[in-house]
């Protein structure tokens, strides 16, 4: 039987499980979706979703005006495979993604929405994308929604 000086309610600091099973699943979404060694580390394989794939956003393409969307726009369809492609050399965002469907280059991701996406780009992880939906494009400057996955191997 301890004594009053190592009971948690009387002066010692009990032990708090920082690694909840909450915490971890987070701190493994949170490691794919940046590639964090660190993070990784602190979460194990268990934690993460059972899917092969982790959903990493969804957003609009960016810049469609300027591309072949409007070309294409009434053959897009929900569903439809996109294909990503990691520009690094672009002059006016160094972690542009461009995104193709079949191809024709309908845009970028949004500069505001690529952090992510360019960081596991740049680490060789597999993106993926499909389009979520297509709006009129007299509602919707940038028509074109999609949601990107990456691989969870």
């Amino acid at each position: 039987m301890g004594t009053q000086s190592d009971h948690p309610r009387h002066g010692t600091a009990a032990v708090v499980d920082f690694a909840s099973k909450p915490r971890r699943r987070f701190l493994g979404t949170l490691a794919v979706a940046i590639g964090s060694p660190l993070v990784a580390a602190v979460a194990p394989l268990r934690a993460r979703a059972p899917s092969h794939r982790l959903h990493l956003q969804d957003c609009r393409i960016a810049g469609s005006h300027h591309y072949e969307c409007r070309k294409v726009l009434a053959h897009l369809r929900a569903g439809d495979a996109l294909r990503l492609c990691r520009q690094s050399d672009n002059p006016h965002d160094e972690r542009a993604i461009e995104v193709f469907w079949r191809n024709h280059k309908l845009g970028y991701l949004p500069r505001l929405d690529n952090v992510a996406a360019a960081s596991l780009a740049d680490r060789a992880h597999a993106l993926h994308a499909e389009v979520i939906g297509v709006d009129d494009p007299n509602d919707e400057w940038e028509p074109v929604r999609l949601r990107v996955w990456v691989l969870n191997t």
